[in-house]
């Protein structure tokens, strides 16, 4: 409960959800419970597509966007949010960039000092409308 009072704090909020996962061949998904803590802009982004995912595995059309991540559009990180991708990695589900807001789904596992560079992460990602083609 700490960590989701400290998630309000930080400007994100949390949420319980499920969400429909590709497998390595995008052939199928795979629906998993999972813990949601998003930041909402305050305007929707129209010139986002419906939906950008990054994974902590594989899929065979999506773009390696970091050791170990790959993205469903072509996008480009800063060496420190891979840095947050690759030592938080383990924790997270997935991330969702939306035109309404980025999701980051993961098992709540960690301390405040997680939470503190996860929501870094959101943030930094909340700007990935400047870096798509």
């Amino acid at each position: 409960m700490s960590l989701r009072m400290h998630a309000r704090k930080l400007g994100i909020t949390v949420q319980l959800t499920s969400i429909d996962l590709p497998d390595k061949w995008d052939k199928s998904k795979n629906r998993q419970k999972t813990v949601a803590y998003s930041y909402y802009r305050p305007k929707q982004l129209i010139t986002l597509p419906d939906c950008i995912w990054i994974l902590p595995y594989e899929v065979w059309k999506y773009q390696s966007i970091s050791k170990g991540w790959w993205c469903s559009e072509p996008i480009l990180i800063e060496e420190r949010m891979g840095h947050i991708l690759s030592k938080h990695g383990s924790l997270l589900t997935g991330i969702k960039i939306a035109p309404e807001s980025v999701s980051l789904y993961w098992n709540e596992a960690g301390d405040e000092s997680t939470l503190n560079e996860l929501s870094e992460l959101i943030y930094a990602l909340e700007k990935v409308n400047s870096s798509l083609n």
